[in-house]
């Protein structure tokens, strides 16, 4: 192998290793992202399902507490 060769496969495994670390970099930033959304939809969860706890202390047995108490 010449030393030019050497050199054109250095220079090609440094753009594969950019590429590598852009690619890793852009994960993380969707990992990140992601993390965000499911804490927010844990939180939206927690209120729906406190909302339900809610609605189904209510003495009140019209059919819309009926059905919601069927449907749980």
């Amino acid at each position: 192998m010449t030393v030019n060769e050497i050199i054109r496969q250095n220079e090609e495994l440094q753009r594969q290793y950019a590429k590598a670390i852009e690619t890793i970099t852009k994960l993380q930033n969707r990992v990140a992202k992601l993390e965000k959304e499911n804490k927010m939809l844990k939180k939206q969860n927690n209120i729906l399902t406190r909302a339900i706890e809610i609605a189904l202390q209510i003495k009140d047995y019209n059919a819309q507490t009926k059905h919601l108490r069927l449907v749980l």
